[in-house]
């Protein structure tokens, strides 16, 4: 007779090979989930779920949160502050989730339905910024209460129509953040993303209609200069590539990324709206 602890081993081995190859797949991450928690290892199980939760930043599907539902809450005993830290997040996200649908709705009925899947991608803007405020969480840069304090106000920022992105360098310049040099200084590490200042660069005159401008005042992705063909763009988020990716395809040029401060965005995003008021 076979033994069934041996075929879930089996069984977690095969499934993380399809992990290798497609890291997102809902099924495969529910799977070893279960087979983790069969063969007696919860801290695993746990990490496979938070994985689950990365998925959701993406894709909104009401199966997959009510799945989390069920599950997150299982691990409150064994894992209590990080399961109330990942179930504030869900919460989080299922709030942006419905802003986002209540925004398509809206824009389907004003502009008609091939706008609306334009405009949706610069909507899951907001997830990355969610994804980089867990990152942070995750990799001890924020405390607990600072975590909470900056999904609540993403939350609130991004059903507003403001004229400056949503990002979380801005809820952390808006509070007074105190560490804000050693959240850069890591961002850019991690990411490889140098770090610039953008005071020490003239905006040329021809960069004002390289990208739409929901790029700059939304999306945080500012182009400040050319380097040859290939452009160069400030960003607030270095993590964030599908952004990067809707930038080249839009513009037609080879992005360069360079992390910036929200204040340093702002005061170049002010320049920027300028140049193209006067170009007009």
């Amino acid at each position: 007779m076979s033994d069934p602890n041996q075929n879930l081993v089996d069984s977690i081995a095969m499934l993380e090979q399809i992990l290798e190859v497609m890291p997102q797949d809902i099924d495969a991450l529910k799977a070893l989930y279960s087979a983790n928690l069969k063969c007696g290892m919860p801290n695993k199980a746990f990490d496979y779920l938070g994985k689950l939760v990365d998925v959701a930043a993406g894709n909104g599907k009401k199966e997959l949160f009510s799945f989390l539902e069920e599950q997150l809450p299982r691990f409150e005993q064994s894992h209590p502050s990080e399961s109330a830290a990942q179930q504030a997040r869900l919460r989080t996200l299922q709030g942006v989730h419905k802003i986002n649908e209540d925004l398509s709705r809206s824009r389907q009925q004003e502009v008609g339905e091939r706008n609306v899947i334009d405009d949706a991608s610069s909507d899951s803007d907001v997830a990355e910024e969610l994804a980089l405020a867990w990152r942070l969480y995750e990799e001890n840069q924020l405390s607990q209460e600072d975590y909470s304090t900056v999904l609540h106000d993403l939350t609130e920022i991004s059903s507003k129509d403001l004229d400056v992105p949503a990002s979380v360098l801005h809820v952390l310049k808006d509070r007074g953040f105190m560490n804000s040099s050693r959240i850069i200084s890591y961002l850019s590490e991690r990411s490889e993303v140098p770090f610039i200042s953008l005071a020490n660069f003239e905006l040329p005159e021809d960069i004002s209609g390289v990208v739409p401008d929901e790029f700059i005042s939304k999306d945080g992705a500012l182009p400040f200069g050319f380097l040859g063909n290939d452009l160069l763009v400030a960003v607030l988020n270095p993590f964030n590539h599908k952004l990067l990716d809707r930038m080249e395809k839009e513009s037609g040029h080879t992005c360069h990324t360079y992390l910036v401060e929200a204040d340093d965005y702002d005061e170049a995003l002010g320049r920027f709206r300028a140049l193209k008021k006067s170009a007009a």
